[in-house]
């Protein structure tokens, strides 16, 4: 099954490049594991893409957690940001890839102080 969703993160303290490499590795982990647990027999990818005015990242696994990269331009540090999450997961229904994919991203956005800002669009 495959889910897509786009969100704008943000939070009052800035983040350096460091600490959103961290939120984005953090976040292929999660999305992963929470995966795993509910059932999924592979990970056919889980990618991120995260944009903002100083720069980009993009983040993706095959379920490993050794196989996570992060790459991109850091820029400078920044208090908002666009996140793209796109997954190709098999042996979940739809709605838990989907489900799995948000509890990932509230997780880890807690984890790091981030609100997920209204109006997100989601997609499957």
């Amino acid at each position: 099954s495959a889910y897509a969703t786009v969100c704008f993160l943000s939070r009052e303290k800035k983040m350096d490049g460091g600490e959103l490499r961290r939120f984005a590795e953090r976040l292929m982990h999660s999305f992963s594991d929470t995966s795993m647990k509910r059932g999924a027999k592979v990970i056919g990818h889980i990618k991120a893409y995260i944009e903002h005015q100083e720069g980009f990242l993009h983040a993706h696994t095959v379920g490993e957690a050794g196989d996570i990269t992060v790459d991109g331009r850091d820029g400078g540090p920044i208090g908002r940001f666009k996140l793209v999450v796109n997954s190709i997961i098999f042996g979940l229904p739809e709605e838990a890839v989907k489900e799995a994919a948000e509890e990932a991203i509230r997780e880890t956005s807690a984890l790091f102080g981030l609100v997920r800002e209204p109006g997100g669009i989601s997609k499957e």
